[in-house]
């Protein structure tokens, strides 16, 4: 089942990555297996200039996800440095669209 332009659901309940296969989770944790890295706001390009002291009274962060194979991007988010990622992803799969 095609969840995004990166990853489908595997009919054994497996997440993998879609231009490379390599298995980066599973349904309740489709990213368990992948690479994380974090670094600073501004490493996410060039839109991305100002301190960020300037828009927030904590810390934040550049949190990027890749495949571990391939090193495709799954996911990305600027949060706060003290606070888990807040796009999390768990799957459910009924009967029905199992069956497609």
């Amino acid at each position: 089942m095609h969840i995004d332009d990166n990853l489908d659901l595997r009919g054994d309940g497996t997440v993998a990555c879609r231009h490379c296969s390599t298995v980066t989770g599973r349904a309740s944790n489709p990213l368990g297996d992948a690479l994380v890295r974090q670094g600073s706001p501004r490493e996410a390009g060039p839109s991305v200039r100002a301190d960020s002291s300037n828009f927030a009274d904590r810390a934040v962060l550049l949190r990027q996800v890749f495949c571990p194979s391939c090193l495709a991007l799954l996911q990305a988010e600027i949060v706060p440095a003290d606070e888990p990622s807040w796009r999390t992803r768990s799957l459910s799969v009924t009967a029905t669209e199992a069956g497609q």
